[in-house]
């Protein structure tokens, strides 16, 4: 083939496309760099975390707990692992000489108890609210002496 021959060739070559670049993107809408339009977006709603800062005495034991409650090893147990505890830590509370304890009451007032372990008529008092939690069981009919109204 000579030379010649070969030009036409060589520009009908040149003046095809080349063959696209499968990583390359072509970008041929304007609105493909602009921000999304938050008006036509449902809004998020984030509710407000609830803090409650007020807390009830409720008892008012000045010679402590001893006799008016007993040391429950099984609901301490379930209060270390999460399974049986305050609804919030504090909320009503015992006064003794020493020591402030948590309180819930069987009827379900700051009580959370998943699995169903109260009994009527009880009152647990919490010492602490984690891994070492030890839960105090009283009577209520005998604790009402006690009782600091609001």
């Amino acid at each position: 083939m000579n030379v010649i021959a070969a030009v036409p060739l060589l520009l009908a070559l040149l003046s095809m496309p080349a063959a696209a670049d499968p990583m390359r993107v072509e970008r041929t809408d304007p609105n493909h760099l602009r921000a999304l339009n938050r008006s036509v977006l449902a809004p998020e709603v984030i509710p407000p975390r609830s803090r409650t800062v007020r807390s009830q005495a409720v008892y008012n034991l000045p010679k402590g707990m001893d006799g008016l409650t007993r040391y429950d090893a099984a609901l301490s147990r379930l209060c270390q692992r999460g399974a049986f505890g305050q609804e919030m830590d504090g909320f009503y509370w015992a006064r003794t000489p020493d020591k402030r304890y948590g309180v819930a009451f069987s009827g379900g007032a700051n009580l959370a108890d998943p699995q169903n372990k109260r009994k009527s008529s009880e009152v647990y008092f919490f010492d602490g609210q984690d891994s070492r939690c030890r839960v105090y069981v009283g009577d209520q009919a005998k604790l009402m002496p006690h009782y600091v109204g609001p």
